[in-house]
């Protein structure tokens, strides 16, 4: 896969659609990503919040085209 910023979709939706498709807890998810627990559960929720202040949560282009890298892997083991 090659990186390509103009196809960036920071959507929830799309975030829940690529976790789907890679068949794994969000935890060793997060741990393949580089990233903790909970920033893959505010992905997935769209927001945090902190002492009853809300803060809208948005994947990052890196987040999502490493997600996409470990659907496209698990699509391919699924194939073999």
């Amino acid at each position: 896969m090659t990186p390509n910023a103009e196809r960036y979709n920071p959507s929830t939706d799309y975030a829940d659609k690529l976790i789907s498709r890679i068949g794994q807890t969000p935890s060793w998810i997060a741990k393949r990503i580089g990233v903790t627990d909970k920033r893959i559960r505010y992905i997935l929720d769209g927001s945090r919040t902190v002492k009853g202040e809300t803060t809208e949560i948005q994947m990052t282009y890196p987040e999502q085209f490493a997600l996409e890298c470990l659907a496209a892997e698990a699509s391919a083991k699924k194939k073999a």
